[in-house]
């Protein structure tokens, strides 16, 4: 991932020492389960990961695999090998902690802390590319997706998840507040879906999934109410209010039209 003011080593300090400090990213763990960094956790992986339609023995590129928990369960379930990156230290630290405990999975997932808008990686080699909630990270979205292009097999399929912007205008002070402090590059629906025909995908299915957003905001905020007590014993009260008003926050800004989240499924042409 990068950032287009900052370079690659600039921008992975942004990383570690703002959103994805390691008491960040502990915290962040703690409300979407273990090995997960992204909304619904689990629950939206074993809806989403089925788009992949994955065969045992295809290859898997991860852009910003985060602390590896789709990587494991992809393994896991379909027997596939997986390039994971992600720019991240903190993220990746945790990563290959969990993977050097799973001495069965030797060998089928590859963590690679790198910045992928400037990776090299082999052109028609991997059957799909997964990403979830990342590329709101990516300025240059354009050129990432002519990337994937290359790096994928003819047929070969992409699917990713990502923070949308909402069609509300105008944006509200408090969301462009939000996107600014996280440098975040937030796109349309329509956005994406000209981009992905631009760059030559076909067979596009994108949706944008507020209510599933919503639904997975409102179940994480009740963990963390429910658990507080847990959570404290670990983390501060500075933690736990700084989640529950972000938290709270999203859901605002969903309810408002500010922001949203899409699922996407695009195929490279046989």
């Amino acid at each position: 991932m990068g950032s287009g003011n900052l370079n690659a080593t600039e921008y992975q300090k942004f990383l570690d020492q703002v959103q994805y400090s390691k008491n960040g990213v502990a915290r962040y763990e703690w409300i979407f389960g273990e090995g997960y960094l992204s909304t619904g956790g689990l629950e939206t992986t074993k809806e989403i990961v089925p788009e992949l339609e994955l065969k045992s023995g295809q290859k898997l590129l991860d852009m910003g695999s985060g602390l590896g928990g789709h990587d494991f369960y992809m393994v896991e379930k379909y027997n596939v090998y997986i390039d994971a990156v992600d720019l991240s230290q903190n993220m990746m630290d945790v990563a290959m902690d969990y993977y050097n405990k799973k001495p069965h999975l030797k060998d089928r997932i590859n963590f690679r802390l790198c910045d992928v808008t400037k990776a090299e990686f082999p052109n028609n080699y991997y059957d799909a590319i997964y990403s979830r909630d990342a590329l709101l990270h990516i300025k240059d979205k354009k050129q990432l997706f002519e990337n994937f292009m290359k790096w994928l097999k003819p047929g070969g399929r992409i699917v990713f998840t990502d923070y949308l912007r909402g069609n509300r205008q105008p944006q509200s002070e408090e969301f462009l507040e939000y996107v600014k402090q996280r440098d975040y590059t937030l796109w349309t629906k329509d956005e994406y879906e000209q981009m992905l025909k631009q760059v030559g995908f076909v067979n596009l299915k994108i949706q944008e999934c507020k209510d599933k957003f919503v639904q997975s905001l409102e179940r994480e905020l009740k963990k963390l109410r429910d658990g507080k007590q847990e959570f404290l014993s670990k983390f501060s009260q500075k933690d736990y209010d700084d989640l529950e008003q972000g938290w709270t926050a999203k859901i605002k800004r969903a309810e408002n039209n500010d922001q949203s989240w899409l699922m996407a499924v695009a195929f490279k042409p046989k």
